[in-house]
């Protein structure tokens, strides 16, 4: 009997060692899957970031934005070794494209220029800028910068000041209606690591603002259900704040806020009975991070993990702990600069607890001095510039920069620079409205708001669920550019919804005529390139059967066009705000000053008496319309689409695509399976489907969808009370396709089977900025000198530490002038400076 017994507690024993290798063998295998997506995420799949640099920060119409693109890799923040072509728009508050190009990038960046419509409406614009690659990711971080740009007219009884002066007054007025209507705050909770734990001393972050996201700045306090007081808190700038308390067990908590004799109450989020917290005190020189749970052996087999930027910084699995804490102390002399994401997994990889920190490493200082040759300057005097970049022991340092020297009064107090988009706002989200707050030395409590920052903030790069259950490497939407692309599919001529596989061949008709010779693949698409020219060429596309094919098909060619589509989620007017009109009001008078001088002195313009006209004839405008009306049984329509006069589409897949650009109509799905919605076109039922009418007759949606962008002259669209005329049927609005026929303004020819003979527009070839030699005597000098922008050098390589040959000269303007400089050194850290003259009138 005792050998049975013991045989069967052997058995036991065994049964339960192999159960527990199995369990280790398994968390073995999770942590190690952990770490190999991390390393293959860095070195394969890392992120790009793109930054601009413009030579100022507001401009009126007319003028020329001048800018360089940077193309970076996200982690460390080097010339990107994956796309040389990036996209730079434009856009208004409706998110229409004003200006749209395609740069390609030789080193560090690409340099570009956008000429402002004279006719532009005042308004904040969006300069934004991306690489396809970046698409792939399911919510990108495309670069966007605010600008505010202003119509000013040549009108002598209009001026600068009183068209500024009467937009300050609205935004005024505006601005005070916000303060006024504020209300109940809003408040968000975020518990330091992720959660409270009952028995833990918790960090809570806090952040407060009113309904606009605007943060408050308010006190407060923490109270227990009973009213006993907990701890108190103020939150400073953009409304962040921070408290800790010790959670008791069954104990509900909440927030008091006190504004005007009234409280506002929140109730705090419920402690977990059992979990873990994750704390981290950042000393500058390191970081002490602890680790302490509530669950018996927790911390067993744990794993403690930090990265920066996408690149590791520790891994440590923990080991068992009788008291269920973890204490460690991580250097940062030997880190990058940026946002370090610290996460704590258990034994089988499920993430339970994170915390991000902003690293500053004083190792990797470095000064860059800019010295003129003198500190004053009479006007059109020539000024000597030299620069020298090294690190803090003295070490020269190279890398790429680009350099504007603008009055004073262009450059707004605190816009985005490279060191704050790179750094910060770029791993956040693009969420941070002033990124450049965090980074002033001579703010008091800088660390301490910037660890405010981290405490309230979430990493944005990846989701660690989805980051450790999926492959990481996957086949891409969007490759890596080299160059331009032609790329497109091939289908059954009659109906293209039948994708065919086919030979294609590409001709090139530029100065030598070029062909290449490419099977598309089982859905029929095909891709030519990468090439580089600058000015369009002329291409033929050929489609044929394959060499093993008998039967005998005719095929249609269509083309991708040739930008991407890139949507804003809620577009919304963005007036230019209150105090950036004020800030901008010198620069305003002095480019008004320009424009004035350039239109006197310009040969072009004659200058006559005032003649009054009172009789009115029918603009071009009104003569286009009353013949498209005449087409229509409704008249004039809510929203009037030509697809002509949009650049991509006449290579659109459907021409349902084209509907994305009306606002309040919403596109959904991909060609050949697209919804259309007009917004507020629902009932009890849910949203109803407009009617589709095509020449005055009423068609299915599928009808529509197999129609070309080509075909159509113009689409109209008709929301409520004037889609009435057409009845019930039109209770989800009216989408109205015209054909082009004889008497319209354009004919398109019929598609040919097998053929397509196509434009494809080249890279954007920057103009040279113009500054000009005041050392020659020229009768274009005569002019009076009011620029605003005195320089502008997209191109500034530092080599060995210094450059020196940088000069131009000043124009007819007193004031204080800022030479801004931005670019990356060639070990991957951002610069940026400024650096002030004077310009003296009647200096010698």
């Amino acid at each position: 009997m005792k050998d049975i017994r013991t045989y069967f507690s052997l058995l036991s024993l065994f049964v339960g060692l192999s159960s527990f290798l199995q369990v280790q063998a398994q968390n073995t295998e999770n942590i190690q899957n952990i770490f190999g997506n991390l390393s293959t995420y860095a070195r394969t799949n890392a992120p790009e970031k793109v930054y601009v640099h413009t030579d100022k920060d507001y401009y009126t119409n007319g003028e020329i934005i001048w800018l360089k693109a940077y193309i970076l890799n996200g982690i460390t923040h080097l010339p990107s070794d994956k796309s040389l072509v990036v996209y730079v728009e434009l856009v208004d508050y409706q998110d229409e494209i004003i200006a749209q190009q395609k740069l390609y990038a030789s080193s560090a960046g690409a340099s570009g220029d956008i000429v402002l419509p004279k006719n532009i409406k005042a308004g904040t614009y969006i300069l934004r800028a991306y690489t396809k690659y970046m698409l792939n990711d399911k919510e990108p971080v495309l670069f966007q910068k605010e600008i505010p740009i202003w119509a000013q007219r040549i009108n002598a009884s209009t001026s600068s000041e009183k068209t500024a002066g009467n937009q300050k007054k609205e935004e005024s007025t505006a601005e005070k209606i916000i303060i006024s209507e504020i209300g109940k705050p809003e408040v968000q909770f975020f518990p330091e690591g992720g959660d409270l734990v009952t028995g833990l001393e918790s960090v809570i972050g806090i952040k407060i603002t009113d309904k606009k996201g605007n943060g408050l700045s308010l006190k407060g306090k923490i109270f227990d259900e009973g009213g006993t007081l907990v701890s108190v808190f103020k939150s400073y700038e953009f409304g962040l704040a921070k408290t800790s308390f010790l959670v008791e067990t069954d104990v509900d908590y909440y927030l008091q806020i006190q504004i005007d004799g009234k409280a506002f109450k929140y109730p705090i989020p419920k402690a977990l009975l059992k979990g873990y917290t994750l704390r981290i005190l950042n000393m500058g020189e390191y970081l002490k991070i602890r680790v302490v749970t509530t669950i018996r052996r927790g911390l067993e087999g744990a794993l403690l993990l930090g990265h920066l930027r996408g690149a590791l910084i520790m891994e440590q699995v923990l080991k068992k702990n009788s008291e269920n804490v973890y204490t460690v102390k991580l250097l940062t002399s030997k880190l990058s600069d940026g946002i370090a994401q610290f996460t704590l997994f258990t034994p089988d990889g499920e993430p339970v607890c994170e915390r991000l920190t902003f690293v500053e490493n004083e190792n990797n200082n470095f000064k860059l001095s800019v010295k003129t040759d003198k500190s004053n300057y009479g006007f059109r005097g020539k000024v000597n510039i030299d620069l020298a970049l090294a690190d803090d022991g003295g070490k020269p340092l190279e890398g790429d920069f680009s350099m504007s020297v603008v009055t004073q009064k262009g450059l707004q107090k605190d816009p985005i620079n490279i060191k704050s988009w790179l750094l910060l706002n770029s791993d956040l989200g693009g969420t941070i409205a002033n990124p450049n707050f965090f980074f002033q030395e001579d703010l008091k409590g800088r660390e301490f708001q910037l660890d405010l920052l981290m405490l309230t903030h979430g990493w944005r790069r990846f989701a660690w669920k989805s980051f450790t259950s999926q492959r990481v490497s996957k086949e891409l939407t969007f490759p890596p550019e080299k160059g331009i692309m032609i790329n497109g599919s091939t289908t059954a001529f009659k109906n293209r919804f039948q994708p065919k596989k086919t030979l294609t061949t590409l001709s090139v008709l530029a100065e030598e005529i070029s062909q290449e010779k490419k099977p598309t693949n089982a859905q029929g698409k095909f891709s030519y390139g990468p090439f580089y020219f600058k000015d369009s060429v002329e291409t033929i596309i050929n489609a044929e059967r394959l060499p093993e094919t008998n039967k005998k098909d005719e095929f249609a060619i269509y083309l991708d066009p040739p930008f991407p589509s890139i949507k804003t989620k809620s577009p919304k007017k963005r007036r230019i705000k209150t105090t950036t009109i004020t800030n901008a009001q010198p620069y305003l008078e002095e480019a008004q000053r320009k424009r004035v001088a350039d239109f006197k002195y310009d040969p072009k313009v004659t200058r006559l008496e005032e003649v009054v006209v009172k009789s009115k004839k029918k603009t071009r405008q009104e003569l286009i319309d009353e013949e498209l009306n005449s087409r229509t049984i409704y008249g004039s329509a809510n929203n009037r689409l030509f697809p002509d006069s949009i650049p991509w589409a006449q290579n659109a897949q459907s021409v349902l695509d084209i509907l994305r650009l009306v606002p309040g109509v919403q596109v959904s799905g991909v060609f050949p399976n697209q919804t259309v919605q007009i917004r507020g076109a629902a009932n009890f039922g849910g949203a109803i489907p407009p009617l589709y009418i095509l020449d005055g007759v009423p068609v299915t949606p599928g009808f529509i969808q197999t129609m070309q962008a080509w075909d159509v002259l113009f689409v109209d669209v008709l929301k409520g009370p004037a889609a009435a005329i057409y009845g019930s049927r039109a209770g989800g609005g009216v989408v109205a396709f015209y054909t082009k026929r004889g008497g319209d303004l354009q004919q398109v020819p019929d598609r040919v089977p097998g053929v397509a003979n196509f434009t494809v527009p080249g890279f954007y070839k920057a103009r040279e900025f113009y500054a000009p030699n005041y050392e020659l005597s020229i009768p274009e000098h005569e002019k009076p000198d009011y620029r605003t922008t005195l320089y502008w050098e997209p191109d500034v390589t530092v080599k060995d530490g210094t450059v020196s040959d940088l000069n131009f000269y000043t124009g007819d303007s007193a004031g204080t002038y800022t030479i801004r400089i931005e670019g990356v050194t060639l070990d991957g850290r951002p610069v940026n400076r400024l650096y002030d003259f004077q310009v003296l009138e009647g200096f010698p």
